[in-house]
């Protein structure tokens, strides 16, 4: 049995401790010895079905037992999963069935999803059967999963991750921040993004206990915070924008007393949220750094009291290389800015069906022996005296949106397959304490209808490739070289009352205040809607927060969902 395999870790735990609950999830817990029965008859039900080494295999669960169950099932039968997100809408999951190919696709009751075309065969999670312990011969180099990530050119590629890459992420952990069978971790992301291996596999491979978030309140904070108190969640990761939405309501995440270590990661941590955190935390805080193409994380940082100036990304994790480039691939003097290469045990093969973008993005390593490969990864760094590593920005168009990686050519794409686009632009602004991605838009004819657009789009691709804001131009401006002048383009504004004429009063200018506070914006009227402005789903967590604060009543997240105008949400509030 090969130890580099992500199963087999878990294989181990489930004979040393097969009464010890693995999975707990709305109230039920599911022991080792239960997930590992239920993952040997699925994964015996696959390799009946012909599923074998080198498949991948579509996982079209949302986040659950069955979902852990399914991929260790897949890992079992030697084939790679293929996360596809059912909240995500259909043409996407369709696109990405067609380019992967999967083998077979499980569903929760192995009836064909409806984003599924053609003859790909369905099987269901429960299987029928008595597993038999099918050993399939796989090693480190095998595939464990393959995930879709933003691409430049207008479509996602897949990122074919070995067993490899994320076996020596979760031994460097469990080395680095210690997991036993005394602890909980929370599971709360999508299976279309890494982290999710991290929140599933490394409380598996030490014997503790995954504890999964409902997915519809995966960023309700007071969900989550009593979810953890209740459950005595000692481990969690977060984007930094969740932890301020997080420590908004609780301060210090003090009503969690078992919580020991937080994660941070998947975009820029500020150094004023460090602080803050810190000054009322006993938990401890990691902003860890790594693209996809590297098995979660490829670099880490301890955050500590007195720290001062920016959050750096800090050093290698075990077994990785970091190299500071310039434009000819060689080293920068120290200190100097460069685009950050990994190298090492994480990183990935390349990107399905892809060969020449993957040799571009994964060149020869040419500080080391042999056909080694390096990542580049588009993110300009510089080395600091101590040896960590300070994030500067992005030598590309690519850029974080709630800690989502986002292609603006994606975007851009996308935009223009609409009907009645001819030409699209996409850009970032900042919005209160977020990043907003902004959508402009040439019509093929004048008076495009931007609210159909953002629905047509919204079905097309995820939400996170969707503008915060849509523009409508004349024509895109261009610089001197023909090339798209981005700071030419407007500011987003959104039709409201101006500034001597809100027409809010009373408790509606408290709401008013409130959206402004969490969408940067002014001149806030009693009709303007929540998500009209720009707001996003992490944003309505924010501001369910501190209307519970302001109006001393309990406002659940979906309420937001149901009516979210100012004067609407007012009356809610005020009928409580």
């Amino acid at each position: 049995m090969n130890s580099q395999c992500l199963h087999h870790l878990v294989a181990d735990q489930v004979r040393r401790r097969p009464n010890t609950v693995a999975v707990t999830a709305g109230g039920h817990h599911t022991s080792y010895r239960e997930l590992g029965t239920a993952s040997g008859v699925l994964a015996a039900e696959l390799h009946e079905r012909g599923v074998g080494r080198g498949d991948l295999v579509g996982v079209a669960l949302n986040r659950s037992v069955d979902a852990v169950v399914a991929m260790l099932a897949v890992l079992q039968a030697g084939a790679a999963y293929l996360p596809l997100d059912p909240e995500y809408p259909s043409d996407r999951l369709r696109w990405m069935v067609r380019d992967a190919s999967p083998a077979v696709v499980i569903a929760a009751d192995g009836e064909k999803p409806a984003f599924l075309d053609g003859d790909i065969p369905t099987v269901p999670v429960r299987a029928e059967g008595d597993a038999p312990a099918t050993q399939i011969d796989v090693g480190p180099e095998d595939l464990a999963y393959v995930i879709y990530t933003s691409g430049s050119t207008g479509t996602p590629k897949g990122v074919l991750v070995p067993h490899r890459g994320i076996t020596n992420r979760i031994r460097w952990e469990l080395d680095t921040y210690p997991v036993g069978p005394d602890d909980a971790v929370l599971h709360r992301t999508s299976l279309s993004f890494d982290i999710s291996l991290w929140e599933v596999f490394v409380p598996l491979a030490a014997g503790a206990r995954v504890v999964i978030a409902d997915p519809a309140k995966h960023q309700d904070t007071e969900y989550l915070l009593r979810l953890a108190a209740e459950e005595g969640i000692t481990t969690l990761a977060l984007v930094p924008s969740l932890l301020r939405a997080l420590l908004e309501q609780d301060p210090g995440l003090r009503s969690c007393p078992s919580l020991r270590d937080v994660h941070c990661g998947g975009e820029r941590l500020p150094p004023e949220l460090r602080d803050t955190f810190l000054a009322d935390a006993r938990a401890l805080l990691h902003n860890l750094y790594g693209p996809t193409e590297y098995s979660i994380d490829a670099t880490y940082w301890d955050c500590e009291p007195g720290q001062t100036g920016p959050v750096p990304i800090g050093k290698a994790i075990a077994n990785t290389r970091l190299y500071v480039l310039d434009q000819d691939l060689h080293p920068v003097r120290p200190g100097a800015a460069g685009e950050l290469f990994v190298a090492g045990a994480g990183l990935a093969h390349g990107y399905l069906g892809q060969p020449d973008l993957t040799a571009e993005r994964f060149p020869r390593d040419p500080f080391a022996g042999g056909d080694e490969r390096m990542y580049r990864t588009g993110d300009v760094v510089r080395g600091r005296p101590d040896g960590a590593l300070e994030f500067l920005g992005r030598a590309d168009d690519q850029v974080k949106i709630r800690g989502f990686r986002v292609e603006l050519g994606e975007v851009e794409a996308a935009l223009e397959a609409l009907p009645g686009v001819k030409q699209a632009v996409s850009h970032t602004v900042v919005q209160g304490e977020d990043t907003a991605l902004v959508g402009y838009v040439v019509p093929q004819h004048s008076g495009c209808d931007v609210g159909t657009l953002r629905r047509d789009l919204a079905a097309r691709v995820p939400s996170h490739l969707v503008p915060a804001y849509l523009v409508e131009l004349a024509e895109v401006p261009l610089g001197p070289t023909g090339k798209v002048d981005r700071a030419s383009l407007p500011s987003p504004e959104v039709a409201g009352p101006g500034p001597s004429d809100t027409g809010t009063t009373g408790d509606e200018a408290v709401v008013a205040k409130i959206f402004s506070e969490v969408l940067g914006r002014h001149d806030i009227g009693p009709d303007d809607d929540f998500f009209d402005l720009g707001g996003n789903s992490l944003q309505a967590t924010r501001l369910v927060n501190k209307l519970r604060k302001a109006f001393d009543v309990n406002v659940a997240l979906p309420v937001l969902f149901e009516t979210s105008t100012v004067a609407g949400i007012t009356k809610v509030v005020c009928s409580r």
